[in-house]
């Protein structure tokens, strides 16, 4: 079949046998042999539109952009044509379709002529940038030339024997080229999942990786993971769907493209970089497509909207410039979970994932526990959360360890946010920490729902016991010498809004010293805000960030947290024979805390 539009040609015999692989199988078309076709040369390929099934596709040769993938790389143009792509069946034209990276084309004669790797803008164009098989059976063995930038315009496409039609050649003018890949995050299943992926991706650091980088800018869409034996765990298959993962389970996520070649275990596809990042630890899976996603607007493109992704088959090994390699066989990687209890201290779900890619560590273990708050506890904006994680690690050294922490929540703004960022922050901050390289071995963390609303207790008065009587300290006077029990008035706040409601906090025993005279204070602070200034002195606290100096100092430092739950306690008053006397105690509070008080009480 001939695209619409091109004249008809015959297809040359290829010049000498070659193959892609290594034991002479899988016939391959040389580069130099591809770009003297004429124009209008018929080809042929494979790829997914649904499930897990290739199937056919058709195509003319346009001709090649000289230096397109870098220099001394050329990029072949091909028109391509199917139902998807064309838009017959009832839905609108697909044209070049994110996650068609990786789709052979053949030449009549079966030989492989390359990938499917590039689209020229996102309007739907049926206009595919092949990267020549020539090139990519090389990734792992030559040093990767460093990608260019190349604007397909009249200079650099070269048309064979000028065949390419007036219009075809307007089309193409000033169009650039642009990978096809979509990513899916597994742990998504909604709107707001979207929005709080993209939202906890922004605020990982940004001096992380590549990687990293990656993770940050895109975008995803919701997947499911493959039931065992189900279609997406079915071996890969040529022309098939493939997935390469940074993580596996429910804190899923990576990129999914088309395999353009097998030889024996080996794998390769994209035909483009994933992160270019040479040497890589990827995970390598089968996946379902549920259908291609024409986009009408040119905004985003269209693409392939994933169903299922299979459990990883092997390892993704090098990311390189034109495409990724790997192989079937074992997989690598550290166990992230996490136990989800609802408000009644059920447990609800068990989620666990798997990172394959170790800088991807901090994004995976934000995601599970971020989408747990969402997916499992039905909470996003609102809520009260109690929260622990434990991070297990080894040194180049061999020595490992454990940091051990745990953090209450309570928020009217994102609060599935909040333990995502805490556990993702202190990953990266060992990953990235200055003194040693440190290998994760694994994270496990418990998150409760206390409410489903955002409680918060702040300190307003102080009452202390008199008989069997609760009276309010301030202005009282006490006597030297002697104890009393005492205990903070909170007033609660229901998701910004006070509510009205007193809660009195534990009861304590303070006890005054024989030598106290004249005038005392209790005060009561919030641990995270005792920056507060005493009103009995006018004087503030000030903290100070301390210097990390070695290792051992910035897991003392990462061990070190003000709880969010914690309440100060605050006794001063003045004393014969010196100026002042300060006691402080630190307990557990009513819930998240906020703000200060302290009154002040006469001492006879």
């Amino acid at each position: 079949m001939t695209a619409t539009g091109l004249a008809a040609a015959t297809t040359p015999a290829r010049a000498a046998t070659t193959a892609f692989c290594a034991d002479g199988s899988t016939p391959m078309a040389a580069v130099a042999d591809v770009e003297a076709y004429p124009a209008g040369t018929p080809v042929t390929g494979t790829s997914v539109v649904n499930g897990t099934t290739p199937t056919g596709f058709t195509g003319s040769y346009i001709g090649y952009v000289a230096d397109g993938l870098g220099k001394g790389k050329d990029m072949l143009l091909f028109q391509l044509s199917s139902p998807v792509i064309d838009g017959t069946g009832g839905l609108k034209p697909a044209g070049i379709w994110a996650g068609m990276s990786g789709s052979p084309v053949y030449s009549s004669d079966g030989a492989l002529i390359g990938a499917v790797s590039y689209s020229l803008n996102y309007d739907n164009l049926p206009v595919a940038g092949v990267t020549p098989a020539e090139y990519m059976k090389t990734i792992g063995s030559t040093l990767a030339d460093a990608p260019v930038t190349v604007r397909v315009d009249k200079q650099n496409l070269n048309r064979a024997e000028g065949r390419t039609t007036a219009a075809q050649s307007a089309a193409l003018n000033g169009g650039t080229a642009m990978h096809q890949v979509s990513l899916a995050n597994v742990a998504v299943t909604s709107t707001q999942g979207t929005k709080l992926t993209n939202a906890l991706l922004s605020r990982m650091p940004k001096g992380s990786s590549e990687a990293a980088a990656r993770l940050r800018s895109k975008s995803f869409n919701a997947v499911g993971v493959e039931a065992a034996g189900g279609p997406a765990n079915q071996p890969l298959v040529v022309g098939g769907n493939i997935a390469a993962v940074y993580s596996t389970g429910d804190g899923m996520i990576g990129a999914v493209g088309t395999v353009t070649a097998m030889c024996g275990t080996d794998v390769w596809a994209f035909g483009h970089p994933m992160d270019f990042a040479g040497k890589t630890t990827l995970g390598l899976a089968n996946a379902s497509a549920a259908l291609i996603v024409p986009d009408a607007t040119g905004i985003i493109g269209s693409y392939k909207q994933t169903s299922m992704i299979g459990d990883p088959q092997g390892m993704i090994t090098q990311d390189r410039l034109v495409g990724i390699k790997g192989s079937i066989g074992a997989t690598t990687g550290y166990p992230v979970t996490l136990s989800v209890r609802n408000a009644e201290g059920v447990q609800v779900d068990r989620r666990s994932s798997t990172v394959v890619l170790p800088d991807a560590g901090p994004s995976v273990a934000a995601n599970v526990v971020g989408n747990a708050v969402i997916e499992d506890l039905d909470n996003y904006y609102n809520g009260t959360l109690r929260f622990a994680w434990n991070i297990s690690y080894r040194t180049e050294s061999g020595l490992t360890g454990t940091l051990k922490k745990h953090q209450s929540y309570a928020s009217t703004d994102l609060v599935a946010a909040y333990p995502a960022d805490a556990v993702g922050q202190d990953v990266y901050d060992l990953l990235t920490n200055d003194f040693t390289d440190v290998a994760i071995t694994g994270i496990s963390m418990n998150l409760t729902l206390v409410s489903a609303d955002a409680l918060i207790y702040q300190p307003t008065g102080v009452q202390y016991k008199k008989g069997s009587n609760w009276l309010t300290l301030s202005g009282k006077t006490l006597k030297h010498g002697s104890s009393y029990s005492v205990r903070p008035v909170y007033r609660l706040s229901v998701n910004g809004k006070k509510s009205g409601e007193t809660v009195y906090g534990a009861t304590r025993t303070v006890k005054l010293s024989s030598k106290a005279t004249k005038k005392g204070s209790l005060g009561y602070s919030a641990l995270a805000d005792e920056s507060v200034c005493d009103i009995e002195t006018d004087e503030c606290d000030e903290y100070e960030s301390p210097e990390v100096s070695s290792f051992d100092e910035l897991m003392d430092y990462l061990a070190t947290q003000v709880q969010n739950d914690q309440v100060t306690q605050k006794l001063s008053y003045s004393r014969k024979g010196s100026s002042a006397y300060t006691a402080r105690s630190v307990f557990t509070g009513k819930g998240v805390t906020e703000g200060a008080a302290s009154v002040s009480f006469k001492i006879s």
